[in-house]
Order: structure tokens, then C-alpha cells, then sequence
């Protein structure tokens, strides 16, 4: 993004003669000039605030039960079953973005005055005269010139593998002797978490200029 501001204040003043002679004269030009500016230039550019996030497995199912009903002498040996294994995680997502670039400029100039007296007009001579050209001025020039680019606040999140599924629970029911030598399944491994989330971005560029010119004053006589 770009920004330009110009600000100008300026004057020319010419004066010209035209006589036959001019002898023992005396000429005055005098200038009086006054202002303010006040002058704001802003850019900005922001390529960040991106957000990549990680990808999530799924979980692993739960394994089988062994469970005893009434009686006497269920399950001998029995296992519950194995719990699922957890799903493995793919790779997050990816963001990539581009450049940010700012620039701001700004010229001001207050006040820029430009005098003349012009004596080729007079035919005969000129003797003993004098020209006295005199310029005030005053001013403020208040400038505020900002060029902002941003390519942060970025956010990129890992990846989570699935959780592992419980293992199988063995219950006994009513009666006696049930579940001789029976055990519980055991709970599946978790899975893998993948690559995570990835952000890459641009280059970020800011360029700001200011240019303030006050109270310049150029004076030219001819004769």
C-alpha cells in the first residue's frame, strides 16, 4: 500500500519598471507571509494473522468384554479383547503468504516566496538609486509520515495422534469359581501425530519520506 501527501504554499512577486531615467530613487519592496500546515500520511500492509492447525488421529476402539452370568465354573481361561489401536494423524495445514510492502511520502513546503524587480524597461540610465526588497515570514510545519508492514501473528498448531482404545474388562457374575485364569485385554497403542501446521510468509517492506521546506525566499534584481 502507498501514501503520498503534498502541501504548498507559495508566492511570487514581480515588479517591473518602465521609465525614461530613473536618478536618486529610492525602491522598497517588502514581503510579509504567515501559515501553518499540518500534514498526516499514513500506509500500512499486513500479510500476518494467519493460522495453520494440526490434524487430529482417531481414537482406537475399545476391546471385547468377558462377562460371567449366573453360575458356577464360567470363563476359564477367557480373555477380554484387545483394545484398537489409535489412528495415526496426517500432516497439518499450510499457509503461505505473500509480501507486505508500505510506503508513505510526504512534501510540504511553507512560505516559499519568490521576488522580482525588473528595471529593463527603463530606457535611459539609472543613477544613484538603490532597491531594498525585505521578506518576513513565519510558520509552523507540523508532519507525521508512517509507513507500517506486518507479516506476524502467525499461529501454526501440532498435530495429535488418535488415543489408544481401553482393553476388554472380565466380570464375574454370580455363582463360584468363575473366571479361573481369565484376563482383561490390553488397551491398543496410541497413533502417530503427523507434521503440523506451517506457515510461511512474505517479506515485509516499509518506506517512509518527508520533505519540508519553510520560509525560503529567492530574490532576482535585472537591470
Amino acid at each position: 500500500m502507498s501514501a503520498a501527501a503534498a502541501a504548498l504554499l507559495c508566492y511570487a512577486l514581480v515588479v517591473s519598471f518602465a521609465f525614461a531615467a530613473i536618478n536618486s530613487s529610492s525602491f522598497t519592496v517588502e514581503n510579509s507571509s504567515s501559515g501553518s500546515i499540518t500534514s498526516t500520511t499514513t500506509a500500512s500492509s499486513d500479510t500476518g494473522g494467519n493460522v495453520a492447525t494440526g490434524s487430529v488421529g482417531g481414537a482406537g476402539g475399545a476391546g471385547g468384554a468377558v462377562t460371567a452370568g449366573t453360575g458356577s465354573f464360567n470363563n476359564g481361561d477367557a480373555t477380554g479383547g484387545n483394545g484398537g489401536n489409535g489412528g495415526n494423524s496426517d500432516a497439518g495445514g499450510a499457509v503461505t503468504s505473500g509480501d507486505a510492502t508500505a510506503t508513505a511520502g510526504t512534501n510540504n513546503s511553507l512560505n516559499d516566496v519568490e521576488l522580482e524587480i525588473d528595471a529593463t524597461g527603463v530606457s535611459g540610465n539609472i543613477n544613484s538609486s538603490s532597491f531594498n526588497a525585505t521578506s518576513s515570514s513565519s510558520g509552523a510545519i507540523t508532519d507525521t509520515t508512517r509507513a507500517r508492514a506486518r507479516t506476524g501473528a502467525n499461529t501454526a498448531t501440532g498435530s495429535t495422534g488418535g488415543t489408544g482404545g481401553t482393553g476388554g474388562p472380565v466380570t464375574a457374575g454370580a455363582g463360584s469359581n468363575n473366571n479361573g485364569g481369565a484376563s482383561a485385554g490390553t488397551g491398543g497403542s496410541g497413533g502417530f501425530g503427523g507434521l503440523g501446521g506451517t506457515v510461511i510468509t512474505g517479506n515485509a517492506n516499509s518506506t517512509a519520506t518527508s520533505s519540508n521546506t519553510m520560509n525560503r525566499l529567492r530574490l532576482r534584481i535585472i537591470l
